[in-house]
């Protein structure tokens, strides 16, 4: 089970890393952070470099966006969510970014 699970996340962090745009040669990473991670209340806030929108898409094991949101703050609802492994993508400007999310 463990090792399926394992071969599942690999698949999705393919499938998600496949979806994302190629990269320009003016685009950057954004570098962010979420907190609390693994989250545990149903919000997670996201705190980037620099201020202004951010557009956010949650992906499942899967690769499926199961959450789509622009957010002009840093806390995100996430309580709709059920208990499992997430992969976030933040894009805010011209920058983007990905990091791995946990619900429980």
């Amino acid at each position: 089970m463990k090792q399926l699970l394992l071969l599942l996340f690999i698949l999705s962090t393919y499938a998600v890393s496949a979806q994302q745009d190629p990269k320009s040669p003016n685009r950057t990473e954004a570098r962010f952070s979420l907190h609390p991670n693994p989250v545990k209340d149903g919000f997670v806030y996201v705190q980037s470099d620099s201020d202004g929108p951010k557009d956010i898409r949650i992906y499942d094991l899967f690769g499926k966006v199961v959450l789509e949101q622009r957010i002009v703050s840093q806390k995100l609802l996430v309580s709709g969510l059920v208990p499992g492994v997430y992969m976030v993508q933040i894009r805010q400007e011209e920058r983007i970014g990905t990091k791995k999310l946990v619900i429980r």
